[in-house]
């Protein structure tokens, strides 16, 4: 049966040749082209998702004792105003530094120092509707708004303090 082989192989003409191997180089760019599409898609996963929250919490923090000792407070500058006092104005004043001095102590958040666009960019959203409840008033001129506002205001930053979680994110 050998010798049938090697006659067939003999009698075949010219023009056909066997089979002939592709190029190197095409070998090596569809493996670039692949990688091409993975790394394309890896960087569209990492430069689109979501970045992470750091955890806001402040080791070593008695949250309970630190919690009641800033609702006291909220309750004093209510009754301050409600009493007459300090105006409105000074009562948001006061709760605005209330609120920022209990985030500054139960988190690492830079609070006592933080503008209110820090906030929005770097805060929980609770904390920032809070502040944005008390800013107007707080600097506005005119007593009326601050003292429309100031229950309400009272109200909030009491319900914060009362529900602050620390390891909240600011997502």
């Amino acid at each position: 049966m050998l010798a049938g082989v090697e006659v067939l192989a003999v009698e075949l003409p010219e023009e056909f040749t066997g089979p002939v191997g592709y190029a190197e180089r095409w070998v090596w760019i569809g493996i670039g082209l692949a990688a091409a599409v993975v790394l394309y898609y890896l960087g569209v996963w990492w430069f689109t998702r979501a970045p992470r929250q750091p955890d806001l919490a402040r080791p070593g923090v008695a949250l309970p004792d630190v919690r009641q000792q800033h609702l006291a407070r909220i309750d004093r500058i209510g009754a301050r105003v409600r009493a007459d006092e300090i105006t409105p104005r000074e009562g948001h004043q006061q709760l605005s530094e209330v609120v920022r001095d209990y985030v500054g102590t139960v988190t690492t958040l830079p609070a006592r120092t933080m503008a209110l666009a820090d906030f929005r960019g770097r805060a929980p959203v609770p904390l920032v509707e809070v502040l944005e409840l008390v800013y107007p008033p707080e600097f506005a001129p005119d007593d009326e708004v601050a003292r429309d506002l100031f229950e309400t205001a009272v109200s909030r930053a009491r319900g914060l303090v009362a529900t602050w979680n620390p390891v909240w994110s600011a997502a």
